[in-house]
């Protein structure tokens, strides 16, 4: 049976490669030929030290890359299993365009095929520092802060992890104070402020590219070393001469590398 779904090992070029890391590439290969696909079980330790004639220790080493690459998932007393995840595709500046009836995470899942799950919590509380220079406001003043989570796939995958903040000096008392209820609750952020005569116009994003906190790697059910991105986010409603900016929300937003293809098409003028 394993000969049969796996194949015959081809011979390996001598080269300085660790021996766990060639196994482990070949079947990433696979999994990105299709020939394995998300959900298939992988070879157990033993059928790997069988198929690639190698120790135990090399063959656990191999199934950890896989997994740490982010190809493959452990399920304790059942196995190593194909893990590939749809990449969703985070297209600027389109993704801010005006008038699109749902929020963009939505819309990214629908243009990918995939099921999506999305958790929210919104709490009223006072601006830490950090937030509070961003949104140009003074610290410990009144914010809500919504806490998004966001699983995608069958079985649901986490994808990303984010915090917004926004000021109720702004909101507080107006149809979109929380923002994900009242008549504008599925619109994206120009949208909403639009409804309270704020026309936000500019939106900026910082990017970080860097290795995930141990908590970050837990919560997104990643290993310790695969990378993260972290944006920092910050929509404004900016006057022609600089004059009377207003930052309405900023948000940090953190997803691993490999489930967000990040896709920029611009003007050139």
């Amino acid at each position: 049976m394993s000969e049969l779904m796996f194949g015959d090992h081809p011979e390996w070029p001598d080269n300085d490669e660790p021996r766990y890391k060639q196994i482990a590439k070949e079947y990433r290969q696979k999994i990105i030929d299709g020939e394995l696909q998300d959900g298939a079980k992988l070879p157990s330790e033993a059928q790997l030290c069988e198929i690639h004639d190698v120790s135990p220790i090399t063959a656990r080493s191999a199934m950890r890359q896989l997994r740490d690459w982010g190809f493959a998932n452990g399920i304790k007393g059942k196995g190593v299993f194909v893990r590939r995840l749809q990449k969703l595709t985070r297209i600027a500046p389109m993704r801010y365009f005006r008038g699109q009836q749902a929020r963009t995470y939505v819309r990214e899942a629908e243009a990918a095929d995939v099921g999506m799950t999305v958790e929210h919590h919104t709490t009223k509380t006072t601006a830490p520092a950090n937030i509070a220079e961003r949104l140009g406001i003074e610290k410990g003043d009144p914010v809500t802060c919504t806490r998004y989570f966001i699983r995608m796939g069958n079985p649901p995958q986490p994808v990303t992890s984010s915090y917004a903040w926004e000021p109720l000096a702004i909101t507080g008392g107006t149809e979109i104070e929380l923002p994900h209820e009242g008549p504008h609750a599925d619109k994206g952020v120009a949208d909403r402020f639009a409804a309270i005569k704020i026309y936000v116009n500019q939106v900026e994003e910082v990017l970080d590219i860097r290795t995930p906190t141990a908590e970050e790697a837990k919560l997104l059910d990643i290993s310790a070393t695969r990378p993260v991105v972290q944006i920092t986010q910050t929509f404004r409603k900016v006057e022609e001469w600089g004059t009377d900016d207003i930052a309405v929300e900023t948000a940090d937003i953190l997803f691993p590398v490999d489930r967000y293809e990040m896709r920029y098409v611009m003007e050139i003028h």
